[in-house]
């Protein structure tokens, strides 16, 4: 049974710089994980995992021996799960096929990790009691990084009124009446933010339900919110988000 605090990872990558990067992630977010070793090759990492138990692999695409996948082909077994680490964003579709966890874009900021590891641990909580006390005490942090023109801002999470989508960016509607955009996409936040109490009520907007003021009838209907924004609800979220708020 895996140490709720001792999720071995292997990492695979060539660039010293970016294993610094997520060692700092590791101990600053994620104490638990204990990396085992850093490999920069395929040769190297098949030879450690021959020799090695893991419980995650961090795996880059570009390597000097070839293809990270190459690794993942030529294990027999795999008692391990992977997330891929990459500049390139063509290799989606690979990542899906070689059933990689999650695939990550360099540089990989805490909220793209954060929303990683959640799904690790929910791949084990049913079968380790340690994994669903892990997920515990993975730290809820009240400030959520906005990326934007010129780096970014922190916001405080419970400052959000509302999140639309806008093509390949997000509009944050805050209390104090800013309007922050955002250079990603709406999904991007929504596994972070469900956990403080919002809502996808719509593919183009996410809500805060701490500020609904009022809830119109129709054939989905629509929401009030505190700045007096209008936001309509998808017909086909209407009823779990009626659940929700009859709570």
């Amino acid at each position: 049974m895996m140490n709720m605090r001792d999720v071995k990872v292997l990492i695979v990558e060539d660039d010293p710089f970016f294993c610094t990067v997520l060692k700092d992630l590791f101990t600053l977010h994620f104490p638990y994980i204990h990396v085992c070793s850093v490999a920069e090759s395929i040769v190297q990492a098949r030879l450690f995992l021959q020799e090695n138990e893991v419980d995650l692999v961090f795996l880059d695409i570009e390597l000097p021996d070839g293809k990270g996948f190459d690794l993942l082909a030529s294990m027999e077994e795999m008692h391990f799960e992977v997330i891929i680490t990459t500049s390139h964003s063509n290799y989606a579709i690979d990542a899906i096929r070689h059933s990689a966890l999650d695939y990550l874009l360099k540089p990989v900021a805490y909220p793209e990790m954060e929303a990683a590891m959640v799904k690790f641990i929910k791949k084990f909580q049913a079968g380790s009691p340690d994994l669903r006390k892990m997920q515990e005490e993975v730290p809820v942090f009240k400030k959520l990084p906005l990326s934007t023109s010129d780096g970014f801002v922190f916001v405080n999470i419970d400052e959000i009124i509302h999140a639309e989508a806008d093509r390949a960016y997000a509009v944050f509607s805050m209390k104090d009446g800013n309007k922050i955009m955002v250079s990603k996409p709406l999904g991007e936040f929504e596994i972070r933010l469900l956990k403080h109490n919002f809502f996808r009520i719509h593919k183009s907007h996410l809500i805060n339900l701490h500020e609904v003021t009022r809830y119109v009838r129709g054939e989905g209907g629509y929401v009030v919110m505190s700045n007096d924004e209008i936001v309509p609800v998808s017909r086909i979220r209407k009823d779990e988000f009626l659940k929700i708020i009859a709570r």
